[in-house]
């Protein structure tokens, strides 16, 4: 059928009617999505988390605190939102939060968080909404010491819990924090025994004089400095009980007749006692030989000392001198029939339940663990004895540990040990005991059955730190 031009008009017209209904549903579809969508996006970016409470508590080590965290979410109006999912983090070690995968808020907008503290004195949690964590508040919490038995590993100790055997161990623990909060720090090690009883035995991060960051735990063997002076006080007197050195008053000449130089000039009058006192005789400066001592080889570094000149009469003058201590390095290997390893272990670590060697090797060289130092400030304590043998003679327990020459007003020598008097309330603790630079220490207070051991990092500061904290916190805790 033939269409007119009235119809062809018609149709055009339902047709353009058609197609703007169409594009004006398209453009209202397209301004509702993108309404949706910049209504969510400024919806999530105008959340506001608010910390209500649970800041700024206290809590023992991997404990979980008393009470939760509490934090709100609010949109710009300020009006709390439910069903938001929180983050949290926490921030260097600082434990766990107990229900991450949980936590949501209410439908005031609160949540509630569990954390569990770490071992780090200090813990700082972070909690966030949103993955770009825009706003985010932070929570922060301390971690008291947390005591635990020291771990019994059948290497000889036998281990105790340190309220069975002192009065007052909060001021132990007080100590502790002190030294995890770093009130005092490049502390590497602290070691307790009481009445033959290992009861408290904490290590702690600190840097070597290398200036190596070291995460220190009980199989680590530490540095020594100095207190390998007391292990070959150790080793002479094991010799001289066994009869490879006859006593303590040979000459020195005796042990190295290759050195004439040693039989004239008053140096024949030098004998192992004043080696053993720092007391040669030897011209020796501290401060400045020292270099010269490590420059020289193994070999023939004894020579380096032996070879000085004599400023006074053997046994007359201290003079703090390394190298000295070292020559006895040197005597032991020329006076025994085997090679030093071999001594050390058959007369020495075997007896004391120990794998490692005392005193060998270049002094820088030398290390040992916190365990087995502590072994040997209890077989000192026990007049030469590891529960029952008899590894020192008691007779060199005693020689080793009385006063031959006063240093100082409150510091004196014997045979490669020191001895002071600690104070503590009104009490006063006669202590003999092993000194290494940077902090080094085995204290021996036979009054107390105390055997104290500390390592550390004070290399440029001060590394008497360990006096401090015997006196102020580990000697109150033995008095009510």
């Amino acid at each position: 059928m033939p269409m007119y031009i009235s119809d062809i008009k018609y149709v055009f017209k339902w047709r353009f009617l058609l197609f703007c209904l169409k594009f004006n549903l398209c453009l209202v579809l397209l301004f509702f999505v993108g309404c949706n969508r910049d209504l969510g996006f400024e919806e999530i970016s105008d959340y506001k988390i608010t910390l209500i409470s649970g800041n700024n508590q206290t809590g023992l080590q991997n404990t979980t605190l008393l009470e939760d965290i509490v934090v709100k979410i609010e949109n710009e109006l300020g009006e709390g939102i439910s069903g938001v999912g929180i983050g949290v983090e926490v921030i260097s070690e600082s434990g766990e939060v107990n229900n991450t995968a949980s936590i949501t808020t209410n439908e005031e907008g609160l949540a509630n968080i569990s954390w569990k503290l770490g071992m780090n004195y200090s813990n700082v949690l972070k909690i966030f909404t949103g993955s770009d964590q825009s706003s985010s508040v932070s929570v922060t919490a301390i971690a008291k010491y947390k005591y635990a038995i020291p771990e019994n590993v059948s290497d000889g100790w036998n281990t105790s819990d340190v309220s069975v055997l002192l009065p007052n161990v909060d001021k132990i623990y007080e100590g502790i924090d002190e030294i995890r909060s770093k009130g005092y720090r490049e502390i590497h090690s602290v070691l307790l025994s009481v009445n033959n009883n290992l009861i408290l035995e904490e290590y702690f991060s600190g840097t070597n004089s290398f200036g190596e960051l070291i995460d220190y735990n009980r199989g680590i063997a530490h540095e020594l400095q100095s207190v390998n002076k007391s292990f070959r006080g150790a080793m002479i007197g094991i010799a001289i009980d066994n009869g490879f050195i006859p006593s303590d008053q040979v000459p020195l000449k005796d042990f190295f007749p290759e050195l004439s130089y040693l039989s004239q000039g008053g140096k024949e009058n030098i004998l192992l006692e004043h080696f053993l006192t720092m007391s040669s005789g030897l011209e020796w400066n501290e401060g400045t030989d020292l270099a010269g001592f490590y420059g020289t080889p193994f070999e023939t570094a004894h020579t380096y000392v032996l070879a000085k000149p004599l400023e006074s009469t053997p046994g007359t003058t201290f003079e703090y001198n390394t190298g000295a201590s070292f020559v006895l390095n040197r005597i032991m290997m020329n006076s025994i029939n085997t090679t030093f390893a071999v001594f050390a272990k058959d007369y020495y670590s075997d007896l004391v339940e120990s794998s490692e060697l005392p005193g060998i090797g270049e002094p820088l060289d030398f290390r040992n663990t916190p365990r087995d130092m502590l072994k040997l400030g209890q077989v000192y304590l026990n007049d030469g004895k590891w529960k029952n043998t008899q590894v020192i003679s008691k007779d060199w327990i005693d020689k080793s540990t009385t006063v031959k020459f006063d240093v100082s007003s409150n510091s004196s020598y014997g045979y490669q040990w020191w001895l002071r008097d600690f104070n503590s309330g009104a009490n006063t603790y006669n202590c003999f005991y092993a000194a290494g630079f940077g902090g080094q220490y085995i204290f021996v207070i036979k009054e107390l059955g105390l055997v104290a051991v500390f390592t550390g990092g004070n290399f440029n500061s001060d590394m008497t730190i360990p006096y401090e904290i015997m006196e102020d916190y580990i000697l109150p805790a033995f008095t009510e």
